[in-house]
């Protein structure tokens, strides 16, 4: 938890999404563990995806500046995908479809030619 992220005024809204929970659950009603049963419930639902390029030193000087991007978190490193791959992914996914033989080359090149693309 990022200490001083959030004023007292704002916890006290977050903590109002969790009071029927806790009222329910039958679980103490204290500031504090309001604000902790928040955060135990953020954290166990909540999903972020950070998408940054390692060329250059933008990443490396993120990683020193905020070392929680390295040390509490996956870091999934994505490197491009051979044309042949491409084409066999493509095939896959047409296989079930039906579409005219003549065409099916043409639709898989087109596909494979967007993924390069984007």
């Amino acid at each position: 938890m990022v200490p001083a992220l959030f004023p007292e005024e704002e916890k006290e809204g977050l903590c109002q999404m969790v009071d029927k929970e806790i009222k329910a659950n039958k679980l103490p009603e204290t500031k504090e563990f309001r604000w902790a049963y928040f955060v135990k419930r953020a954290r166990e639902n909540i999903h972020l995806i950070l998408a940054m390029s390692p060329s250059g030193d933008t990443l490396r000087l993120r990683c020193r500046n905020f070392p929680g991007l390295v040390s509490n978190t996956t870091i999934d490193w994505f490197f491009p995908w051979p044309l042949d791959a491409l084409e066999d992914v493509a095939k896959f996914f047409l296989a079930e479809i039906d579409i005219d033989s003549e065409f099916k080359q043409q639709v898989t090149e087109h596909i494979t030619k967007v993924h390069l693309g984007v």
